[in-house]
Formats: C-alpha cells, structure tokens, sequence
C-alpha cells in the first residue's frame, strides 16, 4: 500500500500551483477512472444529492462511494475533500496505511477508520459515504466496452480496471475504447502517440 498512500497528499499537491489557489473542493480519481460525462454535471448531482457544496461545520470529512463488495465500507479511488478541513481526514487515512503496509487494498484503512468512527473513538473525521447510483460503471470486459461505444452512452465515471472483478481486454480495445470517448481524431491520436514514445522511450516515429 506505499503508493497508494500518496493520494493522501492531494491537498498539499494543490497547494503547490498558484494557478489552483482558489479551488476549494477537490474531486480525486485514481488513474483507471475516466470520466464518459462532463465533470461539471457530475459535481451538481452529487452535491445535491450528498449536500456537498458547502461548509457549514468545522469538522474534518472527506467523501466516497459506497463499495460494492459488502467486506469494503467505501471505494477509495474516487473521493471529494475540502481544501481547508479534510487534511486531518487524510492525514488519519496516512497512518492507518502506513500501520498495514502489508494490505494491498486502501479500503481497508478506510473500513478501520469507519470502525474508529462508530465506536466513538475517533472525533476528528467524518467518512461520508455516497450512493454510487448509475454515476460510475465498471466494464469488465469487451462486450461491455462495444456496448458503450456502439450506443454512445456513458456513466459520469468509468472504472475501466478493476482487478477485484478479474477484467480482461482483447488486444486493442481499450486503446479504441479511449479514442472513441475522447472523440480524438487520426491526428490528434497520432500526436499523442508520438508524445508517448519521445517521453517515456526517448524517439519518435
């Protein structure tokens, strides 16, 4: 779990880039979650639904949605924190990483946190769980990829790999997948891929 601890820092990334001084809530997504909607709708429906949006209490919280495997209380790679309050929400999750280095899974962190929390030990934090109703899908395999691309229907987030379900792609079909809901033409996909091989292998082609 060492790296995963390091979105625990989000809020200090923040506080590094002038550009980002008046952001004031913060939407993390782990690097396997695309967003197939705008972002915007996504950040009105589940303010009014969680009545996020404000900040009428002092107390540290952040956000998630519920897991999906009844062991989880929250799934931990899509999470809303305040910029001023949820630093000791963050820094709580950190330890308990830190304690349980030998767990694969941040979730797990998160379960003892929500148990600290109910047994009325811990007081600094609150963990918000969210309903993911049909904000976020998980594709987990081609067929659910085709679907998506042939009806040109997508949830606000997509979990394109989730390795707790097993899911495996055919040769190329994430890269369509990708290229299609980005709406990328033969031009743009090329620059990208040029971008790729002079970053990471140092030529293009």
């Amino acid at each position: 779990m060492t790296v995963k601890r390091f979105k625990t820092y989000v809020i200090d990334y923040v506080d590094v880039v002038p550009e980002l001084d008046q952001v004031e809530w913060i939407y993390y997504l782990d690097i396997d979650i695309l967003f197939g909607a705008p972002f915007m709708d996504l950040v009105q429906k589940l303010g009014e639904e969680n009545n996020i949006g404000g900040n009428d209490d002092m107390v540290s919280k952040f956000y998630f949605f519920k897991h999906l495997a009844y062991q989880y209380v929250a799934q931990g790679g899509f999470m809303i924190a305040h910029r001023e309050t949820a630093k000791k929400c963050l820094e709580l999750w950190r330890r308990e990483m830190d304690s349980h280095l030998e767990e694969e899974h941040d979730q797990v962190s998160l379960n003892l946190i929500s148990r600290s929390i109910e047994e009325g030990k811990e007081r600094s934090c609150r963990l918000m769980i969210m309903d993911q109703g049909d904000h976020i899908s998980y594709p987990r395999h081609d067929g659910d990829l085709y679907t998506m691309m042939r009806d040109r229907s997508y949830s606000s987030l997509i979990h394109i790999k989730n390795t707790a379900n097993d899911t495996s792609f055919g040769n190329g079909v994430h890269e369509r997948f990708v290229t299609g809901l980005l709406k990328l033409t033969f031009e743009e996909k090329k620059q990208g891929e040029d971008l790729v091989r002079k970053s990471f292998f140092g030529y293009e082609k």
